[in-house]
C-alpha cells in the first residue's frame, strides 16, 4: 500500500511524450518541432549531431540530441549518443520523470521505450 501521501497522478512519465516522438501511442500530441543539425571532424571521422525540440499541446518542450559518428562497425546495434531532456514542464502540475534519459544506441532505446510503454 502507499502511503496517503502518495498521488500518481502528480508525475508523468517521460516514455509517454518519447513515445509520441516516436509515433506511438500517446495521451499528448506534438504541436511543434525545430531542429537543428551541426558536424565536425574528430580524430579523422565525422561527427554529426541533431537537436530537436518538440513541443506539445500541454506546453512542455522535450529536447532530443542524437550524436554519431561515421566510424565503420559492424555491430547490429551501433553506438550513437541519444538524449531526451525535459526542456519545460508547461502546463503539468507535478514532475515528469525521469527529467533526463541517455541511451548508448538504438536498441537500447527501443527496448527502453517498449519496456515503459506496454
Amino acid at each position: 500500500m502507499f502511503p496517503s501521501m502518495y498521488k500518481p497522478d502528480i508525475m508523468e512519465n517521460l516514455s509517454i511524450y518519447i513515445a509520441a516522438i516516436h509515433h506511438r501511442a500517446s495521451p499528448f500530441a506534438i504541436s511543434d518541432m525545430t531542429t537543428t543539425k551541426s558536424s565536425w571532424q574528430d580524430q579523422g571521422f565525422e561527427v554529426s549531431k541533431e537537436v530537436t525540440d518538440y513541443r506539445f499541446e500541454n506546453g512542455v518542450v522535450i529536447r532530443r540530441t542524437v550524436e554519431q559518428d561515421n566510424f565503420p562497425s559492424e555491430a547490429a546495434c551501433a553506438e550513437i549518443w541519444i538524449i531526451y531532456e525535459v526542456i519545460s514542464k508547461g502546463s503539468v502540475e507535478g514532475n515528469i520523470s525521469p527529467a533526463r534519459q541517455v541511451f548508448e544506441n538504438a536498441c537500447r532505446e527501443a527496448f527502453w521505450l517498449s519496456y515503459h510503454t506496454v
